[in-house]
C-alpha cells in the first residue's frame, strides 16, 4: 500500500516611447515619464533600476474547509516575510527585462512559548514586460515570467505535520508564467489598470513528498493559476500616487505521486486549491526621476483551506490570511 506525507503544526517609440509632456524628463538613454499614470509599461531603453522590498504577514487564523476564517489556539501566530532584490533594466524600446530573489523568513510561535524558524533563501523570477503597440499615454502590453526552484525544498524532521522543526522557502517547482497588461490613462491624473495571467507549474520530484511503504521518488503537480488583477492610480500631487488595487486567484487542486514502481499515478491533495480575492493599497513617492519609494498593505477577504501546506511554510500554494505590509525602494540612472 502506497501513502504520502506531505512531509504546521495543527508571486515617440512602441515600449519605452513616452507621451510628452510638463511631466517628461529627457536623459540620454531615453524619455522617462515621471507622471506615473502616463508612464508606459517599459522602462526607457538604457535605464536601469536597482531596488529592494520588504513585506511580512502575521496570522493568528487559519481557513477551513470551508474558506471561513478560524483563530488559531492562543499563543499560536505565523509570521512571513520576504527581502527582495530586484533589477530592471530597459532592453530596448519595447522590452524590459528584470530579476528578483527573495530572502524568505518563516516563523511559527507555539502556544506553549517555544517557536520554529527558517531563514533562506527563496525561489528567484526572471522575466521580461513587452509592450509592442505606440499608444500614447495609454499602454497594452504582455509580460513573461520563470520561477526557479531555488529554495530550500527538503523539511527538516521527518517533515510530518507532528514532527516539523523548519521551513521550506521554495516550492521545488518551476513555474512559467503569462499575463496580458492593459492600463488607460485618464485627464493626466488617473490610471486605470487591469491584467490576465496564466501559470502554469510544472510537476516535479521534491523533497517533502515522500512514498510511505514502497520504493520511488516523490513528485508534486501543484495545479496551475487563472490570475485577474485591477487596479486604479491616482496622482495626487507632483511626485505623489496612491493606488487601490485587487487580486483573483482560480488556484487548481494539487496532486502528488511517485516515479516508481507503476502505481496509480497522481492523486489530488484534499483540500487544495480553491478561489482567493485579495485588496490592498498603495503610496508611491517619487522626488525625482532617479529616486522612488512605495509603502503597501493588502488583505485577503476570501480563500481556500489554508492547512494542506501549513505545516511546510508553502505560502505559494496556501497563504495564510492576515494583513500584509511591505516597503520598497529604487535608484534608476
Amino acid at each position: 500500500m502506497v501513502g504520502f506525507a506531505l512531509g504546521w503544526v495543527g508571486l515617440s517609440s512602441l515600449l519605452g516611447v513616452a507621451h510628452a509632456g510638463p511631466f517628461t524628463h529627457k536623459t540620454s538613454q531615453g524619455e522617462w515619464v515621471s507622471n506615473p499614470v502616463e508612464r508606459p509599461l517599459v522602462m526607457p531603453k538604457g535605464w536601469l533600476e536597482v531596488g529592494a522590498a520588504f513585506e511580512t504577514k502575521t496570522s493568528t487564523e487559519y481557513r477551513g474547509t470551508d474558506g471561513v476564517r478560524r483563530s488559531q489556539p492562543a499563543g499560536v501566530r505565523w509570521r512571513y516575510s520576504q527581502t527582495w532584490l530586484e533589477l530592471r533594466q530597459g532592453f530596448s524600446d519595447r522590452v524590459t527585462l528584470y530579476g528578483r530573489a527573495p530572502i524568505v523568513s518563516a516563523r511559527l510561535d507555539l502556544a506553549g512559548g517555544s517557536h520554529i524558524s527558517t531563514t533562506d533563501v527563496g525561489d528567484a523570477r526572471l522575466g521580461l514586460v513587452a509592450q509592442p503597440w505606440e499608444v500614447g499615454p495609454h499602454s497594452l502590453g504582455f509580460s513573461l515570467e520563470l520561477k526557479t526552484p531555488t529554495g530550500v525544498e527538503w523539511p527538516e524532521g521527518s517533515g510530518g505535520a507532528d514532527d516539523t522543526s523548519g521551513f521550506l522557502t521554495g516550492t521545488g517547482t518551476t513555474d512559467l508564467s503569462g499575463r496580458l497588461h492593459g492600463r488607460y490613462s485618464v485627464a493626466e491624473r488617473l490610471l486605470l489598470g487591469a491584467n490576465l495571467g496564466y501559470v502554469h507549474k510544472f510537476a516535479a520530484v521534491v523533497g517533502y513528498v515522500q512514498e510511505v511503504g514502497g520504493f520511488g521518488n516523490g513528485i508534486i503537480d501543484p495545479g496551475d493559476v487563472v490570475e485577474l488583477t485591477a487596479s486604479i492610480q491616482a496622482l495626487v500631487v507632483d511626485g505623489v500616487s496612491v493606488t487601490a488595487g485587487a487580486d483573483y486567484r482560480l488556484m487548481g487542486q494539487a496532486e502528488v505521486g511517485v516515479t516508481g514502481d507503476g502505481g496509480d499515478g497522481l492523486q489530488p491533495v484534499l483540500p487544495s486549491g480553491g478561489r482567493w480575492f485579495d485588496v490592498s493599497t498603495k503610496v508611491t513617492v517619487e522626488p525625482t526621476p532617479h529616486l522612488s519609494a512605495e509603502v503597501w498593505l493588502s488583505r485577503d477577504l476570501a480563500g481556500g483551506d489554508t492547512r494542506p501546506f501549513a505545516h511546510l511554510g508553502l505560502e505559494d500554494f496556501a497563504p495564510q490570511p492576515g494583513w500584509t505590509y511591505g516597503l520598497r525602494g529604487v535608484t534608476r540612472w
